[in-house]
């Protein structure tokens, strides 16, 4: 954000795959290379013309005296509220404060984010996977047994895959890295999986057994972040977005080539059942809409959604093509594949209620059981168990008494 003086401004400097004991705001200038420790935080800060910088540590929002001329601060931080919401994700504390003494921030005491429900195609709840967390990127297994997404602890904010059994109700822990590893997709037989982690400077690929017997291994490493999308069915491709542009590897040599290079940003790729098509969302038209093309020479180009869409899943058959709308609804196209692909129009099934997504490595929030009956949405908690939000007016004031 700008200081008073409009060439000056702040900014975060974090390190979120690693320790963040060397994360800070510092001080820019515009059009040149002037760089000013400020004070050591992993979050937002936020600099207000009574003359009070307010940064975050440890679950609390402090002010102190500063200088917008000098950049010196005066007296002692005074810590203004207790428990404020954070996300190490994004490394952003829920706070925001107004030049005329008003601050809100969001308080993060004892209040789950997510649960994961499952649906019937006509939006009936049907059951409950686990208990409400912070959970991120669902994906069944190709055996249907289990489940596997990233979860948030609540406490470190450290972000971890774990995967769900779900005829035994059992939670089992498979990364402990400090960085965010994230993206769990199952290969064809479920004895393995492939996700992203940014412990080095980028999001990169890792490849580990789903069994945790084994340390992952890295299997895409340098460039632009890379999150992994799909295994074909035959086991012999994986399917991850590079930068704006989709990859895919071939096993098992792991073989990176290019598949489709972007107009604009591509994301989501899902192979078919039969491995000869891909669907993906791409917003070159200035939203994002789902468009299949076949794979692994991408020949031609359908459109399938016309209102907005991403994160398309298919029937295990082949025979169905389903994404979230850009209003949240689970839609349904009816597909024929095989040596050519038609696609009729969608049709709404229900109405969801989705976990919003705030993070690019948070890349799909729901998954279809292979007969196409079942939806497992990570699910909004309901209102009344929301985080509530704090306000305090000519909270300066207070501080000077």
């Amino acid at each position: 954000m700008f200081l008073p003086d409009g060439k000056h401004f702040l900014y975060l400097a974090a390190n979120i795959s690693g320790p963040r004991d060397r994360d800070a705001i510092f001080i820019g200038s515009l059009g040149t290379n002037e760089k000013r420790f400020v004070v050591k935080t992993a979050a937002n800060a936020a600099f207000v013309t009574s003359g009070y910088f307010l940064f975050y540590r440890d679950k609390t929002l402090f002010a102190q005296r500063f200088d917008s001329k000098t950049f010196e601060f005066t007296g002692n931080p005074i810590a203004v509220l207790n428990d404020i919401q954070y996300s190490a994700r994004i490394s952003k504390a829920v706070f925001a404060a107004s030049h005329d003494g008003v601050l809100v921030a969001q308080s993060s005491h004892g209040v789950s984010i997510s649960k994961l429900v499952w649906f019937d195609r006509k939006g009936n709840e049907v059951g409950v996977v686990g208990k409400p967390d912070a959970y991120s990127n669902v994906f069944l297994a190709p055996n249907g047994n289990s489940v596997a997404l990233d979860k948030t602890d609540t406490g470190s904010q450290n972000t971890d895959i774990w995967t769900y059994e779900l005829q035994h109700d059992g939670i089992k822990r498979l990364t402990f890295e400090p960085a965010i590893d994230a993206v769990p997709v199952w290969s064809p037989d479920a004895t393995k999986f492939v996700f992203t982690s940014n412990r080095g400077l980028n999001f990169d690929l890792y490849l580990k057994n789903a069994n945790g017997a084994q340390v992952e291994k890295p299997i895409v490493q340098g460039g632009a972040d890379k999150y992994p999308d799909d295994w074909s069915r035959d086991g012999k491709f994986i399917l991850y977005t590079r930068g704006y542009n989709l990859w895919f590897l071939s096993l098992p040599d792991f073989k990176s080539t290019l598949f489709l290079k972007a107009p604009s940003v591509l994301k989501n790729g899902q192979f078919s059942p039969d491995g000869k098509w891909v669907a993906y969302a791409s917003n070159e038209s200035g939203t994002w809409e789902i468009y299949v093309t076949s794979f692994p020479e991408p020949r031609g180009k359908w459109q399938i959604s016309s209102g907005g869409g991403e994160q398309p899943r298919w029937r295990g058959d082949g025979k169905e093509l389903f994404f979230l709308s850009s209003g949240a609804k689970i839609m349904a196209t009816p597909v024929t594949t095989g040596t050519n692909f038609d696609a009729g129009a969608p049709v709404a099934l229900f109405q969801a209620n989705p976990c919003e997504i705030v993070a690019t490595s948070e890349q799909m929030i729901y998954d279809v059981s292979k007969d196409g009956q079942r939806f497992l949405i990570n699910t909004q908690v309901p209102q009344a168990e929301a985080h509530p939000m704090s306000i305090v007016l000519n909270w300066p004031a207070k501080l000077n008494n």
